[in-house]
């Protein structure tokens, strides 16, 4: 592609909805994950709509190839109840879209009057200079997202133990 298609990138943002929404919404935990599966592949579509080559590479092989497939056998391998699965938020919905309501003003806010500088990657999209921004540039928020991780992980751990009791 030569060119940015804001066609195609709406039709790709609307995949990524859509699948997201299959994701938490699906009763099979299977379903889940392949909606996971085609989620994570739409947004290796926006990455390669906007000439990020690499990081489109990366999603495909780290999400899709890595991720998903160990989710999938995760879900296969382990007892899991089918039937009535009853939602964690079910009875909390309004409160959660309260908060899903604030979440994106404060996000659309702290994002709208940030001063980004747009460095072009797609003119030399070279390891290092990506290297240099995600370490250098953007370091806080690899760090956050690390956190993230970090918690969902340990979240994760302590959800299971406590099934297991």
């Amino acid at each position: 592609m030569t060119e940015f298609s804001p066609t195609a990138f709406y039709i790709l943002a609307f995949m990524v909805v859509v699948f997201a929404i299959g994701v938490v919404s699906f009763k099979n935990l299977i379903h889940s994950a392949l909606s996971m599966v085609l989620c994570f592949i739409a947004v290796a579509g926006i990455y390669i709509l906007l000439h990020a080559e690499l990081i489109a590479a990366a999603q495909v092989l780290i999400y899709v190839g890595a991720i998903s497939i160990l989710i999938i056998f995760a879900i296969m391998l382990t007892r899991h109840r089918t039937g009535d699965l009853k939602l964690f938020f079910s009875r909390q919905s309004w409160l959660a879209l309260v908060f899903v309501a604030v979440a994106t003003i404060v996000f659309t806010a702290v994002l709208g009057s940030a001063n980004y500088r747009s460095e072009s990657l797609a003119q030399n999209p070279e390891d290092e200079k990506i290297a240099e921004l995600v370490f250098n540039s953007y370091a806080f928020p690899f760090e956050v997202v690390s956190l993230v991780l970090l918690v969902a992980i340990v979240g994760a751990v302590l959800l299971a133990k406590r099934e297991k009791q």
